[in-house]
């Protein structure tokens, strides 16, 4: 019976033994607060559950656990806010009239800003002394944005960190994000995030899929791949890699989809779905206020936040 309780506890404590605290960092360059939202959960599970987590972002999280460390990028650029003018909508071109061509248009420039904000952060968090101090430390993997930005996969290659890294999206894959871990996404069948489109597409609706989808990739491409390649080369005075080929790397993609809602797509095994990851499973009551309006209906009031004219839309349920 001794001996039987002795190999017990020796192997509890061998087992304890082999576990360790991995070291983590989550690099999130983007200056959107509602992408934040969708990661902070996942950090700060991670760290609570032993893990030693170092995240940079412009959000430092509120009353982080002991083993979490904030890099904050405030003060490199001004947070998403303000950043699409809508002035060009107050005497439309007759162009815009028609349905099509307003569709189109519309995706582009929604994601237009994104090309400036994404440049703009890449130029400055290069010669930021809190980021730069924190990619000398070795890490067991790295979090990584997977949006408007491939800047962070530079300084992970200028300083020589080759730990696995693992993709976070806030949605499903980005135009520019499948054929990285081999998804091909054939816009045929496969409608862009920008879009409306469901998987049953008619003949014009996939041609204008397929146009968003080879515009997106070429905006990507060109306005930010190789401009952020161009601005580390200058800051550090050597070739590196193509981003792009660098982004071919990832580990995993995680993206805060299901497909029961965001609907079945051609996939591989290394592109989870995490859908719901963003949500607070903590219980929270309606002020009583909003409790009194049930009856007569509810009201929901939407603020977008790249407008430099408030934009909302309101309607009643």
């Amino acid at each position: 019976m001794c001996t039987r309780l002795f190999l017990c506890a020796f192997a509890a404590i061998a087992i304890a033994g082999n576990g360790h605290a991995a070291k983590i960092l989550g690099l999130f360059p983007h200056t959107g607060k509602s992408h934040q939202m969708v990661f902070e959960p996942l950090l700060r599970s991670l760290a609570e559950r032993g893990h030693h987590v170092t995240s940079v972002s412009f959000f430092p999280l509120k009353n982080p656990p002991a083993n979490y460390t904030d890099v904050s990028l405030e003060g490199i650029a001004g947070l998403g806010v303000e950043t699409f003018d809508l002035s060009i909508y107050e005497a439309p071109n007759l162009l815009l009239k028609i349905p099509i061509v307003n569709r189109i248009f519309n995706q582009l420039m929604a994601f237009h800003p994104l090309a400036g904000m994404a440049l703009d952060v890449c130029g400055k968090a290069l010669n930021w002394p809190p980021l730069i101090e924190a990619l000398k430390s070795d890490y067991d993997v790295v979090l990584v944005e997977n949006f408007n930005s491939d800047c962070m996969l530079g300084l992970l290659h200028i300083y020589g960190i080759k730990s696995p890294v693992v993709a976070l999206l806030t949605t499903y894959l980005m135009p520019w994000s499948g054929n990285r871990i081999g998804v091909f996404e054939n816009p045929a069948y496969v409608p862009v995030v920008s879009t409306s489109f469901t998987s049953r597409m008619t003949f014009l609706d996939r041609l204008e899929n397929t146009f968003v989808y080879l515009y997106h990739n070429f905006w990507f491409r060109y306005l930010i791949q190789v401009k952020e390649r161009e601005l580390i080369e200058k800051r550090f005075g050597r070739k590196i890699p193509d981003l792009q080929d660098l982004g071919k790397n990832y580990s995993l993609m995680i993206v805060n989809t299901f497909h029961a809602l965001n609907g079945v797509r051609p996939t591989v095994p290394g592109v989870v779905e995490v859908g719901g990851m963003h949500l607070d499973h903590t219980r929270k009551i309606i002020p009583e206020q909003l409790e009194s309006w049930k009856p007569f209906g509810t009201h929901y009031l939407y603020v977008s936040v790249l407008l430099e004219k408030l934009e909302v839309y309101y309607w009643e349920r």
